[in-house]
């Protein structure tokens, strides 16, 4: 008896490689220190958890009431552009450890 296999969002995938490729030397060491070293407490890794289940629970309604946005070629490199101008502000407001 065979186990389902997991869906996986290829495209999600291929997006966040190409923002992580995109990022400097210090960008990704700081990425990877972010992944490898959590500061957080038991507590607030629940509290976290807690909010992720908010947030995907609201992003599931608003894909049912087609309240997204679609991106295609010309519109895809300036949410990557976005993306990586927000990670690197958040990344500046965090303490350093």
């Amino acid at each position: 008896m065979s186990q389902p296999t997991a869906s996986i969002n290829t495209k999600l995938i291929d997006s966040l490689a190409q923002i992580i490729l995109s990022l400097t030397d210090e960008e990704r060491q700081l990425l990877a220190q972010k992944i490898q070293h959590s500061p957080l407490s038991e507590e607030e890794h629940q509290h976290k958890k807690e909010a992720l289940q908010r947030d995907i629970t609201l992003g599931v309604e608003q894909l049912k009431n087609g309240d997204y946005t679609e991106y295609n070629d010309s519109s895809l490199p300036n949410l990557f552009e976005n993306i990586k101008r927000r990670a690197k502000q958040r990344l500046e407001q965090e303490p350093a450890q």
